[in-house]
């Protein structure tokens, strides 16, 4: 079985999509650019699109069996959002 880049299924493309728009739209807001261009949306609604990237990816990995790697990306970032939100939550600065 050869693997993909991109998925055919519909849910499959969408986790492509939000994930890699959260990994745009952190990186446009953690760079130094962030002084020139701002974004109008906080860190937090940009973390619920990754989520929701990861949540989609998830369904589509087991519903559809799609393993093509823009959707399998979706899963380490979303559990890298996830135990960022929970080490955020358990241990506060």
């Amino acid at each position: 079985m050869k693997m993909q880049l991109c998925s055919k299924t519909k849910a499959g493309k969408w986790a492509a999509i939000l994930t890699v728009l959260f990994i745009l739209l952190i990186s446009l807001k953690m760079s130094s650019l962030a002084r020139f261009i701002r974004l109008p949306l906080p860190t937090p609604v940009i973390a619920v699109i990754g989520v929701v990237g990861f949540i989609v990816g998830v369904v589509s990995i087991i519903k559809n069996k799609d393993i093509a790697l823009l959707t399998l990306l979706s899963i380490p970032v979303g559990l890298l959002i996830i135990f960022w939100t929970i080490a955020e939550i358990a241990f506060t600065h």
